[in-house]
């Protein structure tokens, strides 16, 4: 019987662990925390193979390659990400596996890949599944999930009046969500290679204030993901670490009332204040300090904040051909676009990322990088035909002597 009741206390007590927001740590692992470095993780879209949902929309074998190589100029002087390596299909481990010792050779520790689920249809999952999961020398190279649980909508290119065909809407229930959870469970959480922050598993919601707005608010959303975290904890996984992504430290409060661990933001774009009708360029160098200053208000010490780095921003790819310049204020993706984003400034970018983590007032999780391969974006660390690889040069300067 005392052999028992032990049992009980111990399994009561990991339960009772496993619940508690992954920030919630005892003394000695904060201490461990404040003491490493940064792990640096890069945002993956994988938009560029062949997808069953692309063959029936846009006819077979289309993807956003289509797009990249089409792109026409809207302004003198305008230059695009394009591949140096060309077309590739990334779904192809042999090219996943080329990816991953680029990245790795280059400071990059984590792959954080946006993954698309819509009540149970997936979409863009082949890259992960079929590349990254498949390729030889996965294991140089950790992941993540980034559930991006926006509405799915036409915008390849987007018509000039943005009234974009709605094809897969985003919606959470909390059924839904155990689904999710029991999903990832079964075929990311238990790989070796999926990524941990301080022992929790990381899983982030790209709209995190949707996420709880379609819960119900934010006591039952924390309901919620307690719920996921004893998922978690039954599948003897441990802890849940759960990542919100937001532009705003306002609503911060409630993010963790609700049961996230840490924020960071997908990119800061063209700024927060910019817009086409009377912006429609920037220019990257007066993102430098916009990006500190992003940072420093994200960190308000009521959660973790990772500071997102980001390469550029150029959705004019995604613009219907016959569209003006300037483009019409009309939304995503007739948005201003970045110029001068050179490889020594996204450098400095970098170095300041490294002195706000060091100066932090709550130690971030990470530094994120957008992105891995944003071609449509305008935001893309492997190599390209103007620069090759000196935008991951600088960031592995950067980087390079803290890991």
């Amino acid at each position: 019987m005392k052999t028992l009741a032990i049992h009980l206390l111990a399994s009561t007590i990991a339960l009772a662990a496993a619940l508690l927001p992954a920030g919630a740590a005892d003394s000695k692992s904060s201490s461990a925390a404040l003491r490493r470095s940064p792990e640096i993780a890069a945002i993956y879209f994988p938009g560029f193979h062949r997808d069953d949902h692309y063959d029936s929309w846009f006819g077979e074998g289309w993807n956003e390659w289509k797009l990249v190589f089409d792109a026409k100029p809207r302004f003198p002087g305008q230059r695009f990400f394009l591949p140096e390596w060309g077309p590739f299909d990334e779904a192809d481990p042999k090219w996943m596996e080329k990816q991953i010792a680029l990245a790795a050779d280059h400071s990059i520790g984590v792959f954080v890949f946006d993954w698309y689920w819509y009540s149970g249809v997936k979409i863009l999952h082949r890259p992960l599944e079929e590349g990254f999961l498949k390729a030889r020398n996965r294991q140089k190279l950790k992941y993540a999930l980034m559930w991006a649980n926006h509405d799915w909508r036409n915008c390849f290119p987007a018509p000039l009046d943005n009234k974009q065909t709605l094809w897969l809407p985003s919606r959470v229930t909390p059924a839904d969500f155990e689904r999710v959870m029991a999903h990832c469970i079964a075929l990311h959480f238990r790989q070796p290679n999926y990524w941990r922050v301080d022992g929790g598993l990381y899983f982030s919601v790209f709209r995190a204030d949707t996420f709880v707005q379609q819960l119900g608010g934010t006591k039952k959303a924390r309901a919620v993901v307690d719920r996921a975290r004893q998922q978690i904890a039954a599948a003897g996984l441990g802890r849940l670490h759960l990542a919100a992504f937001s532009h705003s430290s306002a609503g911060a409060t409630d993010l963790r009332a609700a049961g996230f661990d840490s924020q960071t933001s997908y990119t800061l774009g063209v700024g927060r204040k910019a817009k086409p009708s009377d912006q429609p360029i920037v220019n990257y160098a007066d993102l430098v300090e916009e990006h500190e200053k992003l940072w420093k208000e994200m960190d308000s010490g009521v959660l973790p904040y990772a500071p997102i780095v980001s390469v550029g921003w150029d959705t004019s790819s995604r613009w219907a051909k016959g569209c003006p310049w300037p483009p019409p204020n009309i939304g995503y993706p007739y948005t201003s676009v970045v110029v001068g984003n050179t490889p020594e400034l996204f450098g400095e970018v970098c170095r300041r990322a490294m002195r706000h983590f060091e100066s932090s007032r709550l130690r971030p999780p990470a530094i994120l990088v957008n992105a891995w391969n944003e071609w449509t974006e305008g935001s893309a660390l492997l190599p390209d035909r103007e620069y090759k690889t000196r935008f991951l040069e600088e960031l592995s300067k950067a980087f390079a002597p803290a890991r």
